[in-house]
């Protein structure tokens, strides 16, 4: 046991809280040793969802810790109040008690008495924030002396909560344990019940545990059997056969609560009259008994705001405004800090025009007066949820748009626009363009030999190298597949345009190794292959297979690829035709005869080495179109290739 006092710190003038862990007396040097190791461990680890801790010491043989003074409630205090929580709620909380677990079992740090005592909710930007308290400053090395239940009066609230491995003192216990204890924590806020009766802690001494006797789905019918294959993993007594992260445990746990959610429209009513609810749960019977309309009551604006709070999925809110505590035009000025998508309507018998300008003004939907037409009030909630949807249909598609450009340019995301227009728009066009296939060389061996996140962050240094000398000279990047990359040059001297950017990324890869050494993964260096011609571009897919995809095909990407696959490291290929077309502006070097076990015979190539004084020009060589012309032996875009007529 111990108290919590809020005290200043007189230094920094800051509010403090102060926890003297009476409970826990250190008389011997090395115990105290011990407790400051790991407060100073405790105080370096940072995380939003820890309470952070800003000093420690002993009064006489009594350790105290100083750390930050929260405001709200814990966990404990809340559910002693209401029970249980609603499943979006606990998913809430549980998520973001596995990210702070997460990072504190990364740093090989075990809380080992997770509890909902020791789970803080306060408040940080109008958000409710979980801050987990006394985050490992109790060690229990020690066995657990026998336990029953007369022995556990002031023990019960931590022992319901400790894994069958820390009840038995098993000393080799690892994080595992903390997901135990957290999914104690999560059964007890979904249900309001412990899983397993008081009588049965005692035999997890010796392994005498067995599943909750009741199904978790019997208390939570909406969240089905999968709560209960859930919670049979969780709280597992074989550590092995648990969860194995608390990332894991809370993202499945989340799973099952979003599968689960009803698809009923949620309707807050605020009102302070007595029979609103009875009235409205009446007039909608019809709708509540086929899950159209659900509806959560509240007293007054204060006592809505937390409604909102803990129903982050309402949609509509339907409020008065004379209301005790907290009106409603106070309330509909701070929804928004709440749920900004939420839609308000207010209903009131003061409907005068001034408070119909402040209700609008402040952002209310509608308006409608007491008393109430519920015909009136029907159509009026069916329009309502309609814009709502298309609101939440709005954010998610901006959300959606923020992460697509993350992956496709924003030129490419111009040509695909027209192919949402319709089927018809899916025909494919075609195109002069100049193909740039990047690869990395014996980047497969690499795979091999590094770990995994190694090779992401390999590949990575490698195209935040390269790809901007290629996008800042007009390319595309078509696809980035695997170690190589496809790159597309258009309009105007694209050919020109994509030599120079190969040149470029030449020299930036050189700048870097001396920059860095021979040793640096730059040194690997990059095969280039080159051509240009007639491509046929256009959209792949549609609705119907429910992937959409803007493809290019023709013989320059496929010669690109080969030219590639036949470079050393450092090389820029380009055919014995394509070096006829730029010689006058760029310096090849003939780098003998290659093959592929593709190609029938052995292809002459040149390797780009510079650019002479001067620019290719539509003038000084001739056009792509001209070119294919000419080479009566290139085949028509898109037949079987051969390698004479590839070349």
């Amino acid at each position: 046991m111990g108290a919590i006092w809020a005290a200043l710190d007189p230094q920094l003038q800051r509010h403090v809280a102060i926890k003297l862990t009476t409970s826990q007396r250190l008389s011997t040097e090395g115990a105290k040793l011990q407790f400051e190791k790991e407060a100073k461990a405790i105080a370096q680890f940072r995380h939003p969802n820890v309470v952070q801790i800003h000093d420690f010491g002993f009064d006489k043989d009594e350790p105290f810790i100083v750390m930050e003074l929260l405001e709200g409630e814990d966990l404990e205090t809340r559910l002693k109040r209401r029970e249980k929580l609603p499943p979006a709620q606990v998913a809430s909380i549980l998520t973001q008690v596995s990210r702070a677990l997460t990072a504190a079992h990364t740093a090989g740090i075990i809380h080992r008495d997770l509890k909902p005592a020791n789970l803080f909710l306060t408040r940080i930007d109008a958000q409710e924030v979980v801050k987990i308290l006394d985050f490992g400053l109790v060690r229990r090395k020690s066995p657990t002396p026998e336990v029953t239940p007369d022995s556990m009066d002031g023990m019960v609230g931590t022992l319901r909560y400790m894994s069958p491995e820390q009840i038995r003192g098993d000393l080799s216990l690892d994080h595992r344990s903390d997901l135990w204890s957290i999914s104690v924590v999560t059964y007890r806020a979904l249900t309001g019940k412990y899983p397993f009766p008081l009588e049965s802690v005692g035999g997890l001494l010796n392994g005498s545990f067995h599943p909750p006797d009741i199904a978790p789905s019997t208390y939570v019918p909406e969240l089905g059997p999968e709560l209960d294959r859930f919670f049979t993993r969780a709280l597992n007594a074989d550590p092995e056969k648990r969860f194995q992260s608390a990332q894991e445990l809370a993202t499945t746990f989340a799973s099952i609560v979003q599968a689960a959610r009803p698809q009923a429209a949620k309707i807050l009513v605020a009102d302070d009259e007595p029979d609103v609810e009875l009235m409205m749960r009446q007039a909608f019977r019809r709708q509540i008994r086929d899950n159209v309309y659900q509806f959560v009551f509240a007293s007054d604006g204060e006592d809505a705001l937390e409604k909102l709070r803990q129903h982050p999925d309402i949609d509509v809110v339907l409020t008065d405004i004379n209301m005790p505590r907290m009106d409603g035009l106070t309330f509909l000025s701070r929804v928004g800090e709440v749920n900004p998508l939420v839609k308000v309507i207010i209903v009131s018998a003061y409907s005068d025009m001034a408070n119909i300008r402040i209700a609008m003004n402040r952002g209310a939907h509608d308006f409608l007066t007491k008393p109430l037409d519920f015909q009136d009030l029907e159509a009026t909630l069916s329009k309502t949820l309609k814009h709502v949807a298309e609101s939440r249909q709005m954010m998610r598609s901006i959300e959606e748009n923020a992460l697509l450009r993350m992956f496709v340019q924003s030129t490419v995301l111009e040509r695909l626009r027209p192919l949402t227009q319709g089927p018809g728009a899916l025909v494919g066009e075609r195109a002069d363009a100049t193909v740039v296939y990047l690869r990395i060389p014996d980047f497969t061996a690499l795979v091999r030999q590094l770990p995994p996140d190694a090779v992401i962050q390999r590949l990575n240094e490698h195209f935040q190298a390269v790809i901007p000398e290629l996008t800042s000279r007009g390319g595309v990047v078509d696809r980035l597949m695997g170690d190589s990359a496809l790159v597309v040059f258009r309009g105007e001297e694209h050919l020109r345009q994509a030599l120079d950017a190969c040149m470029g990324v030449r020299q930036q890869l050189k700048s870097l190794v001396d920059k860095a050494g021979e040793q640096s993964p730059y040194a690997q260096g990059i095969c280039i292959g080159v051509d240009s011609g007639e491509v046929v571009v256009g959209g792949i897919g549609g609705p119907e297979l429910g992937r959409l995809d803007y493809a290019m095909v023709g013989l320059p990407v496929d010669n690109a690829v080969r030219l590639s696959a036949m470079a050393v490291s450092g090389e820029v290929l380009i055919s014995e035709r394509m070096c006829q077309r730029v010689r006058l502006d760029f310096e090849c070097r003939p780098a003998g005869e290659r093959t592929l076990p593709s190609l029938r015979e052995p292809m002459a190539v040149h390797d780009v080495v510079n650019r002479r004084t001067g620019f290719l020009s539509s003038s000084r060589a001739p056009s792509s179109s001209s070119s294919s012309n000419s080479n009566q032996e290139t085949p028509q875009i898109g037949a079987a290739l051969s390698a004479q007529s590839a070349w």
